[in-house]
């Protein structure tokens, strides 16, 4: 099936919209496809930090989720999954949820001798709601929908620029009941493939670097139209360097509309606006971006 028309529809992120919409630091998207052959198909991905701005935006913004077919989680920490037992009772049905694997492993920030848990393991071994109402997909691999919607799976990190710094620096996992840093393996993007070749990427947050997440896009798609981007792109903290050399990249491509939010940062913002001018798209909930195969 290849797709006409592709809308993605912010529920939650770190700036609040218009009509009673609630802001909040996380993230959430609605994702809207429409195929050539008419039938459809609807994507949560990510539930943002909390079921306050969540309930509260999907309520104000009418967004339907008895017709989502699928939840995905971009990563394992919990500004994105906060509100996802709320989103599994909403779409009133036995729901696949898909993510990485290492998504549900522990993780933990430690800040000058404190130890936090940011990971989601909890949700997922306390919620008897989440445990009887979902089918779990944990697969490194890119899960394909169909051959025109997939996740990027677990995204190689090929460029010597795109590494995790600051606060990233100072979180752990566990793995064969080893505590180890966490490099974030399981952060995942959300690609589609439009009828005219065009691609958009609607990433969470990023950890893998948006221009080795595009490289994974390309791989999957065989196609290099990269036309949007749009989500969390973890630009907030990242050196001069990373920026210049993240937009010379991405220039290489035929961007139509870019829409940073979320972790992106004021400076990541700044330098993606300068760079691309009227295809930045300032995004806060409730915006809604949307795509056509011409």
């Amino acid at each position: 099936m290849s797709i006409q028309k592709l809308a993605i529809q912010i529920l939650v992120e770190n700036i609040s919209g218009p009509g009673g919409t609630l802001g909040e630091s996380g993230f959430s998207a609605l994702a809207e496809v429409l195929f050539t052959d008419s039938s459809k198909l609807k994507i949560l991905f990510d539930t943002g930090p909390s079921p306050v701005a969540f309930l509260n935006n999907v309520k104000k913004l009418k967004a339907d989720l008895t017709t989502v077919d699928a939840i995905v989680l971009s990563h394992g920490h919990w500004d994105h999954v906060g509100g996802l037992k709320e989103a599994i009772t909403l779409t009133k049905k036995r729901i696949p949820v898909i993510c990485h694997p290492q998504a549900l492993s522990p993780k933990y920030f430690h800040d000058e001798g404190e130890i936090i848990d940011i990971g989601i393991q909890e949700f997922f071994e306390s919620s008897e709601n989440i445990k009887k109402q979902t089918n779990l997909i944990t697969t490194t691999s890119p899960h394909k929908f169909n051959g025109s919607v997939m996740t990027t799976g677990e995204v190689p990190r090929i460029n010597d620029f795109e590494k995790l710094s600051g606060n990233l620096l100072k979180v752990t996992t566990m793995r064969d009941n080893e505590e180890i840093p966490d490099t974030l393996e399981d952060d995942l993007s959300l690609v589609f493939h439009l009828a005219d070749d065009s691609v958009v990427v609607l990433a969470g947050c990023c950890h893998a670097g948006i221009v080795n997440t595009i490289s994974s896009a390309i791989e999957l798609t065989d196609s290099r139209k990269i036309v949007g981007i749009i989500g969390g792109l973890h630009l907030h903290d990242a050196s001069d360097n990373r920026l210049v050399q993240t937009v010379q990249e991405l220039k290489k491509f035929p961007i139509k509309t870019i829409a940073p939010c979320h972790c992106s940062g004021f400076r990541g913002k700044n330098a993606i606006f300068t760079a691309f001018g009227k295809k930045f798209c300032e995004t806060v909930v409730s915006s809604t971006i949307q795509y056509e195969a011409t």
